[in-house]
C-alpha cells in the first residue's frame, strides 16, 4: 500500500485524517466533521466552513512537513486487520473507557454542586454523557466480542464476510449516533468552554469531555475510513 497521499480538492476527509492524523486538531477547531462525514471532499468541506481554497495548500504544506519527520508513525493503512484492531483497542477503546468512568464521577458531582444555578446545563451534560457512555460500552462489546474476532479469522468464507459487512452497517449507524451526541455537546457547551461559575470539578470535566470528543472522532475515522472499508 502507498504510505502517502496527494492532497487536493477531491481528497476525502476520511482519507486525509487516515494518512495525516495530526490534522485532526485543526479540523476540530474549524468544526469540520471528518468522522461521520468522512466521505466528503476537502472542496465540499471548506466551502461549507466558509474557507478559501488556500486552506488546501496550507494542509498540503503541513503534510509535507509531517512526511519529512524521521520519527513519524506508520500509517494505519499499512497495518493488517489484526494489527489495526490491536491498535484501536489499545489507544482508543481502553482510554475512552477510562475517560467515560472519570467523567461519570465528575458529572455526578457537578450535577449536585451546580444544580441550583446551572440546572439546564448540568442536566444536559449528565443526560448526554450517560447516554454516550451506555451506547459506547455496548458498541465496544459488539466489536470486541463479535466483529473483531470475525475479522481476525484468516480463512473467512463468503458467508462470514457477508456477516461482517452486515455487522459493519449496524456499527456505522452507531458511529453516526455517537457523533451526533458529541456535536450536541460541543454546541451546548460553547466548544467546551466552562461557564464563569465553574468549580474545579466542572473545569476538569470540560477538559476531559474535549479529550474524549477528539479521541472518538479519530477513532471513528480509523474504523470507518480504513478497517471497515476493507469489507466493502
Amino acid at each position: 500500500m502507498n504510505q502517502m497521499i496527494s492532497i487536493n480538492s477531491q481528497t476525502h476527509l476520511g482519507e486525509l485524517v487516515t494518512y495525516f492524523p495530526a490534522i485532526t486538531s485543526r479540523l476540530n477547531e474549524l468544526h469540520i466533521d471528518y468522522c461521520c462525514q468522512g466521505d466528503r471532499t476537502l472542496e465540499a468541506a471548506i466551502k461549507e466552513a466558509g474557507l478559501s481554497s488556500n486552506f488546501i495548500t496550507e494542509v498540503q504544506n503541513e503534510y509535507d512537513e509531517f512526511l519529512a519527520k524521521p520519527d513519524k508513525e506508520i500509517s494505519v493503512t499499512e497495518l493488517s486487520d489484526e494489527q489495526l484492531i490491536d491498535l484501536i483497542l489499545e489507544i482508543h477503546h481502553q482510554p475512552e473507557r477510562v475517560l467515560l468512568r472519570e467523567l461519570d464521577q465528575l458529572l455526578n458531582k457537578i450535577l449536585l454542586a451546580h444544580y441550583d444555578h446551572g440546572k439546564e446545563l448540568v442536566l444536559m451534560l449528565h443526560h448526554n454523557l450517560s447516554k454516550l457512555k451506555m451506547e459506547l460500552e455496548e458498541h465496544f462489546a459488539k466489536e470486541e466480542k463479535e466483529l473483531f474476532p470475525a475479522m481476525c479469522n484468516l480463512n473467512k468464507t463468503p458467508e462470514e464476510r457477508a456477516a461482517i459487512r452486515s455487522n459493519i452497517l449496524e456499527l456505522e449507524g452507531e458511529h453516526d449516533g455517537a457523533g451526533q451526541t458529541i456535536k450536541h455537546l460541543i454546541k451546548e457547551t460553547n466548544d467546551f468552554t466552562p461557564p464563569e461559575y465553574a468549580c474545579p470539578s466542572m473545569k476538569a470535566a470540560y477538559l476531559k469531555l474535549h479529550e474524549l470528543a477528539d479521541d472518538i472522532f479519530l477513532h471513528i475515522a480509523k474504523e470507518n475510513g480504513v478497517l471497515f472499508k476493507r469489507y466493502e
